[in-house]
């Protein structure tokens, strides 16, 4: 293939009325791969937030899909138009606690006292905390991995945007 048909096949795989919503689901998948993949493969263990941040591309998943099953099964377009409003919300929300996490990585504002270190402070000899070591905690405000100076939750606040911006532009084309 050369670069005119594969530009070609690209632009009417964007204009099917199912692109967006397989887009999302995509993008989910990929995203929840990546991140299983980090931690699994590449050892980079999650903090709490990196986990809350997992969710709304669950439900991300679930949504595209069933805004392709509604297209399929030839919906009527208020319903698709709503799937995909819940889609933007969720993946705004996403955008939110990518956003979040990031600010509190880059020092803009402080995180949760319970994974930033302002927490409990434990006894440092003797008793129940012995086998608990500060390498076991995972603190939310320190960047485990990033690439050109964007962390992995910055990467996450980035696609979300890219999930909205897909959520919109499927309710658009609906609303015509």
């Amino acid at each position: 293939m050369n670069v005119a048909s594969l530009t070609s096949l690209a632009q009417r795989s964007v204009a099917q009325p199912s692109f967006p919503a397989l887009a999302i689901a995509a993008l989910g998948f990929g995203l929840l791969v990546g991140a299983y993949g980090f931690e699994y493969l590449g050892g980079i263990r999650p903090c709490p937030l990196c986990l809350e941040q997992r969710t709304p591309w669950m439900i991300l998943i679930v949504l595209g899909g069933g805004i392709f099953g509604a297209h399929a099964a030839r919906a009527p377009g208020r319903v698709v138009l709503g799937l995909f409003a819940v889609t933007a919300l969720v993946a705004l929300y996403g955008a939110y606690l990518g956003g979040y996490h990031a600010g509190i990585e880059y020092g803009f504002w402080p995180g949760p006292a319970d994974c930033s270190g302002g927490g409990v402070k434990l006894p440092t000899e003797g008793g129940v905390f012995d086998s608990i070591s500060s390498s076991e905690i995972v603190r939310c405000n320190v960047v485990a991995w990033s690439m050109l100076g964007i962390s992995l939750a910055g990467f996450n606040f980035l696609f979300s945007l890219v999930a909205v911006a897909l959520a919109v532009m499927g309710a658009m084309r609906e609303a015509r």
